[in-house]
């Protein structure tokens, strides 16, 4: 009988190293009785069982089964083992001898050193537009009269229920509240109070509203007509989703047409309370601490699409792949078929691009090691053993690995550009003192120009940020998304006029078109504006002289408050020797009848810039 149990615990441990088992003494074992219970193994257990007549179940594993064990109706039950110390992975790839047999449905990704099937990037230029618009049009596509009409009624509510009064606001004030903050971004003061403080008063906001009614309006500013969620909304940003939703409407309204696009990450600076899932801790960001917003923009900055992300309640639809992915494909549907997208390897994975040649899009972007399937079959070399410049890579199927070595080794995948083609990069080289070019390969360029969308994006928005301090979060998000509606109108009318073909230095910068957005918002009429001049008068204004550098003219005011309405007739001043004529284009000197006043129109019957003047406005 001792020979039987040394017979039977070697049978045992035979058993358990065939399933995987290498300490049976630190592990308690149990077999499945058919009815759910779990009945402990032991050694006389096992002997009852392998006295049985029955076939073993251990005979009848093979090398494609999913399970250890199955039960069956003319089997005896399966024995499960339980671990209390480390866990039995499933097998997913079971060898026999030197054949790999893996699961059905797996795919192998074979790596190779070979040529790459590069697809060719033959994109239109943007078409030419009917005519260039005004500072306030492009805005106006983001926020019209509608907007505040509709903000103006929610905040009068939202005032009321809060306080029990009267705010009696309307959608005039409101505008200028928003204009006052677009100044503020481009002339900043360190303390609210320091724009209406003697001394340091600034008039082009002090003028326009009084300091308690701004901060009144500006604490009650609502864009929601109710205090709770609606029934069965379980979104955390329904307070601010109107303006969301605007703006998101704009960017589809963009036309499109196959490019490059980039698609990344973007911060909105906040460190007070918000709901659960919104702000984000990034400490890589330049503004490590807000709001993340996953943006997709053209390569020169043009913003199409965007998200908000709100933690495991964002609306990304297929997981599968990740969440990196699942921006990487929500996002995606707003670009054309056939564009090529590029992003960094926070998204990034091959799958991922595969998911993309399958939709018609092509994808650059660089990617970690891990994230490459069979990567034990990929023998790139070592960094020490790489010059600068020297380049190395893998093949499989449709997808392409690049390891490009500079100061550092970079690790690039793409399904539309290879290595097989180089270019030669400018780079500073230490040991001359100055750049040197270094070959690199044509999916390395080509991501250094065309990944950058959102970050022009976010310098622009960087050069005048409305940023005063706030405790509302809603509040905050607000002038986000009107500095960001600002940034991408002007982004539109650049690109529009570049292609128009207008020279440089006559495209307004970013500044100078969001003074002209805010004197427009601030300048807002009472009545209903009337129709500008008809092209003939104002061709016979443009057309009298050509305007002449030797004389600084007086600032023009803009567009919109030109022909806001309203009859701004000059201020008549005693001047005894005005200089030069101020209207448009005129080459005037002294010696000349002008009328005195603050725009010193000339007189004579030759120049007559006055009935010009009178007749076009």
């Amino acid at each position: 009988m001792h020979d039987l149990d040394i017979l039977v615990k070697n049978i045992f441990r035979a058993f358990c190293l065939l399933v995987g088992i290498s300490e049976v003494t630190k592990m308690a074992a149990f077999f499945d009785d058919g009815g759910g219970n779990r009945v402990e193994l032991t050694s006389d257990l096992v002997l009852q069982l392998l006295g049985d007549g029955n076939d073993s179940e251990v005979e009848g594993l093979g090398d494609d089964d999913d399970m250890l064990f199955r039960n069956s109706s003319n089997q005896n039950p399966a024995v499960e083992i339980r671990s209390s110390c480390t866990p039995i992975p499933p097998p997913v790839v079971h060898r026999t001898g030197n054949v790999a047999c893996r699961r059905p449905g797996v795919r192998r990704r074979i790596w190779k050193q070979v040529s790459f099937n590069q697809k060719e990037h033959n994109y239109l230029p943007r078409a030419r537009p009917a005519a260039i618009r005004s500072p306030m049009e492009y805005f106006n596509d983001y926020f019209d009269d509608e907007f505040f009409e509709h903000s103006a009624m929610c905040t009068n509510n939202y005032y009321m229920r809060r306080t029990g009064c009267i705010l009696n606001t309307n959608a005039i004030e409101l505008k200028k509240l928003v204009g006052i903050h677009l100044i503020m971004g481009v002339i900043s003061y360190p303390r609210l109070y320091m724009y209406w403080r003697d001394g340091m008063r600034l008039d082009i906001v002090a003028k326009i509203m009084a300091r308690e009614r701004f901060k009144t309006l500006r604490s009650a500013f609502h864009v929601v007509d109710s205090d709770t969620a609606e029934p069965g909304s379980n979104s955390t940003l329904w307070k601010i989703q109107p303006i969301l939703d605007r703006v998101k409407r704009a960017c589809d309204r963009l036309e499109r047409q196959p490019g490059f696009y980039s698609i990344d990450e973007q911060m909105l600076p906040f460190s007070g309370v918000c709901p659960r899932g919104l702000r984000q801790v990034i400490k890589s960001k330049p503004r490590p601490q807000g709001l993340k917003i996953f943006v997709a923009t053209t390569h020169d900055g043009l913003m199409i699409d965007f998200e908000v992300y709100r933690g495991s309640d964002t609306p990304f639809g297929d997981r599968s792949l990740g969440v990196g992915a699942a921006v990487i494909l929500h996002l995606s549907k707003s670009i054309p078929r056939g564009s090529c997208i590029y992003f960094d390897r926070y998204f990034s994975s091959i799958p991922l691009l595969e998911k993309l040649n399958s939709i018609g899009l092509h994808g650059t972007a660089t990617l970690m090691m891990n994230r490459i399937p069979e990567r034990k079959n990929i023998d790139f070399k070592p960094d020490r053993r790489m010059k600068r410049g020297e380049s190395q890579q893998f093949v499989c199927d449709d997808i392409v690995v690049v390891k490009w070595m500079d100061n550092k080794s970079v690790l690039v995948a793409s399904n539309c550009t290879s290595a097989d083609d180089t270019v030669f990069l400018k780079r500073w080289d230490k040991s001359c003192t100055g750049y040197i070019d270094v070959s690199a390969p044509k999916t390395i360029a080509n991501y250094n120009r065309h990944m950058g969308g959102v970050d022009i994006l976010d310098q622009s928005m960087e050069y005048y940020r409305t940023f005063i301090k706030t405790r509302k979060w809603t509040l905050k998000v607000i002038l986000h998304f009107i500095d960001l509606a600002v940034c991408n109108a002007w982004r539109l009318y650049k690109i529009e006029c570049a292609a128009t073909q207008i020279q440089s230095n006559k495209i307004m910068d970013l500044m100078e078109f969001r003074m002209q957005v805010a004197d427009g918002l601030t300048n807002s009429p009472v009545r209903q504006r009337r129709s500008a001049s008809s092209d003939d008068d104002q061709n016979e204004v443009e057309n009298l002289v050509p305007n002449t550098p030797k004389y600084k003219r007086s600032n023009q005011p803009s567009t919109a408050k030109r022909y806001d309405g309203y009859d701004h007739l000059p201020a008549f001043e005693e001047i005894d020797n005005p200089r030069a004529c101020r209207l448009e284009r005129c080459r005037s000197r002294s010696k000349i009848k002008c009328e005195k006043g603050d725009v010193y129109l000339c007189l004579t019957r030759k120049q007559n810039c006055f009935a010009a003047y009178h007749k076009k406005n």
